[in-house]
């Protein structure tokens, strides 16, 4: 890194902007990591505000918005700025020795090394000030017609902001939590770790590292895209019933057991995926008669069902959706 960083630091020192800039040209992207192709500028500048003074960054957040949407006041700016140096004063007086600089230096180093190991050629997160200057943040106000403008463009780049908030936990640990916001449109990912104070920095540099260079594997399609899934009935919840209790109900509602094929899916798909809980070893009611086994390291995943009549086992219902039954009519 060629810029003067100590020079920048005690300028940034006294902002409590909580902010690491990542810089990227402003496109409208679906994937919050997007263009997958391209590198992150990160400003290598990372303050660190305490989580009961989180309210505070608002103001603090506006400056950027602004010049990114080309509104940026200058009058409005030094405002701001001189309400971030008295911030500045409160946090300096109320946070850990030193936590805002280690956490900094740690979550950089920690980056670089992870990058170094995995033989990553070429970063995704890269740390650079951008071209910004502390006398540009400083003093915008003084700043001619072209400079100013200047400053305007630059700002425009910005299209990431980071914080990091802290709070003290039992003993000598914290949790720290670092939100990466598009001021664009209030999108965010947030990461949060908690240990130690040593080692805070390099836990949550690897959350950030898994998260920007990891597979990015490809979105999950429902297999039942065109099914929806029915709880039993209110009175059978966390109840085994009779295979003709269960289908009897389901028939109420529009919808009928499900096949072997529909349990196993359903399963695999899980709550999150469109799909169901089957609890482990329990038997579930199928179309069929049969029983479906939901256990994952089952042998058979259908067993018979000798007693029809009995209450022994548990049930979910399923029906076409309304709207994938047109599709099919046209």
């Amino acid at each position: 890194m060629t810029t003067p960083l100590p020079l920048l630091l005690r300028h940034l020192q006294r902002c409590c902007l909580a902010a690491v800039l990542l810089v990227l040209p402003g496109l409208a992207v679906a994937d919050f990591r997007d263009p997958e192709g391209q590198q992150f500028v990160v400003w290598p500048n990372i303050p660190v505000v305490r989580a009961t003074d989180f309210a505070e960054y608002a103001a603090d957040r506006k400056i950027f918005d602004e010049l990114h949407a080309a509104k940026g006041d200058p009058a409005t700016t030094i405002a701001a700025l001189q309400a971030v140096d008295q911030l500045q004063a409160h946090h300096e007086r109320a946070a850990l020795a030193e936590l805002g600089r280690s956490l900094n230096v740690l979550f950089i180093s920690e980056l670089d090394r992870l990058t170094r190991a995995t033989s990553i050629r070429t970063p995704k997160l890269r740390f650079d000030f951008a071209g910004i200057t502390p006398a540009e943040l400083q003093r915008p106000a003084l700043l001619d017609a072209t400079a100013l403008a200047a400053l305007k463009a630059k700002a425009g780049q910005v299209t990431l902001l980071v914080y990091m908030t802290y709070a003290r936990t039992e003993g000598s640990s914290i949790q720290v939590t670092a939100t990466l916001l598009k001021p664009a449109d209030g999108s965010s990912q947030s990461f949060t770790v908690t240990a130690l104070a040593s080692q805070a920095a390099a836990a949550l540099a690897q959350d950030v590292f898994h998260y920007f260079y990891s597979t990015r594997f490809a979105p999950y399609r429902n297999p039942l895209a065109d099914r929806e899934w029915l709880q039993p009935a209110p009175g059978h919840r966390d109840q085994m019933v009779s295979l003709e209790a269960a289908s009897r109900y389901c028939q109420t509602q529009g919808a009928e057991l499900p096949t072997e094929n529909e349990m196993e899916v359903g399963e695999s798909s899980g709550i999150y995926h469109g799909g169901i809980e089957a609890k482990n070893d329990r038997l579930y009611h199928m179309r069929t008669g049969q029983l479906y086994v939901a256990r994952q390291s089952a042998d058979e995943r259908v067993v018979p069902n000798r007693n029809p009549k009995g209450s022994n086992a548990y049930y979910y219902c399923i029906r076409k959706k309304a709207g994938a039954a047109v599709a099919r009519k046209r």
